[in-house]
């Protein structure tokens, strides 16, 4: 709890990393879809991290690259005003070497909390999390706002944003040093060491990987839907943080309301309650529903006029994560045959989220383009795609149980 407490204040800067990045150092929007598709390369290195975690010990699977992004957010201290790249590539790095630790890190969760009360538990910590990333996030965009010119910290002390972003994130950064290094000595009660001694070469792992995604047809289709409503999901996601500054004028309060508050904070008051019904129903069902609040967000989007608008807006999408974020953790362990497994399974899912988020966003850049510069039709389009997967997703569970009855 204590680790995933500290661990919010890195959270929070990368949450508001693409905001900083567009209004601080002006970042053009290519260089916002480059920001994150950074995600994508850190899901695609969980194939690595779930080959590893067969040898070594997941603790050390997350810590050391925690530690690593932590050292590579300090670097933020010298980025200059104008060199928007050298903060969107500081700010991608970190985030793939975060996101690389996930298979190791819900390794732990299988091996701690037993399966009847796992969602509830990781839905506490979590909870607890996001309420601090979000206080955190909304202080962080305040000191901001009072940094621009006429601000009370631009008054009285003459500090400007960029000098201001360039203490901020190292000293976040360094309380997320303290929650991973509490992370790497929590016990894990149940890890069968006896893998390290029958590790698989890469080459197993590989034809592992290609086994199961052949073999078991009812989480490849789950992975298909996944693919699908996922990548439609992301390619909007840049064009969220450029829509809002461009054409609806948000400062950074209403950034950090709209990216990490509101939906965090929905997330955090929801994700209990999803928790238990996760622990009582498939994953499939739960991302169904999911999906409806998910696609309500883009289309607000869609029609808002005001930044007051996304709001609303923000409130279905934090709805949809509280769940969500919950089912993409814990969704494929309801697959897993085998505790040995566990890691192949958490390493499909995050590749292949991986390859949408190295492709989505730089596509959602360039429809915006073919849409005369307008990311509405944009968002329009990804709804639609979200709200199409919902129904056939429930109308698979339904046939599942059909044909469980039948039986």
């Amino acid at each position: 709890m204590c680790a995933s407490v500290l661990t919010a204040a890195v959270l929070a800067v990368l949450e508001l990393g693409p905001a900083i990045a567009k209004k601080a150092f002006d970042a053009s929007d290519a260089e916002v879809a480059l920001m994150t598709m950074g995600q994508g390369a850190g899901m695609l290195l969980t194939f690595w991290t779930a080959h590893l975690a067969s040898r070594h010990s997941q603790l050390a699977l997350v810590f050391w690259p925690e530690l690593l992004a932590r050292c590579v957010l300090i670097a933020t201290f010298f980025v200059q005003p104008g060199f928007a790249l050298v903060y969107v590539l500081i700010h991608a790095l970190a985030q793939t070497l975060q996101l690389m630790t996930m298979p190791a890190r819900i390794s732990v969760y299988r091996f701690n909390y037993p399966p009847e009360y796992r969602g509830r538990i990781v839905g506490r910590n979590r909870q607890l999390q996001l309420i601090t990333t979000a206080i955190l996030a909304l202080l962080i965009s305040e000191g901001l706002e009072a940094c621009l010119e006429g601000g009370f910290l631009h008054r009285s002390f003459g500090m400007d944003v960029v000098p201001a972003v360039r203490l901020v994130i190292p000293i976040m950064a360094t309380i997320g040093v303290a929650g991973s290094s509490i992370f790497r000595f929590i016990p894990i009660r149940a890890q069968d060491r006896s893998n390290n001694e029958t590790a698989a070469s890469l080459k197993k792992t590989t034809k592992h990987f290609v086994r199961i995604w052949r073999e078991d047809h009812r989480f490849r289709r789950y992975q298909i839907y996944f693919c699908t409503f996922g990548f439609a999901n992301i390619m909007s996601i840049p064009l969220t943080q450029i829509h809002a500054v461009d054409f609806l004028n948000a400062d950074y309060p209403d950034m950090a309301l709209i990216n990490v508050v509101l939906v965090q904070g929905v997330m955090a008051l929801t994700m209990p309650f999803w928790g238990r019904k996760l622990d009582r129903h498939s994953p499939l069902s739960l991302r169904a529903i999911l999906n409806l609040f998910a696609a309500a967000d883009y289309l607000i989007f869609a029609i808002a006029p005001t930044i007051s608008w996304v709001y609303f807006g923000r409130v279905f999408r934090g709805i949809a994560f509280g769940g969500g974020s919950l089912v993409w953790m814990l969704g494929s362990l309801h697959f897993a045959k085998n505790r040995q497994d566990v890691p192949i399974y958490l390493g499909i899912h995050s590749v292949l989220t991986g390859a949408r988020w190295l492709v989505a966003p730089a596509l959602g850049v360039f429809m915006k383009k073919v849409f005369a510069d307008d990311a509405r039709p944009v968002f329009v389009l990804s709804a639609t795609i979200m709200i199409v997967c919902a129904f056939l997703m429930m109308r698979d569970v339904k046939r599942e149980k059909s044909n469980a009855e039948s039986q």
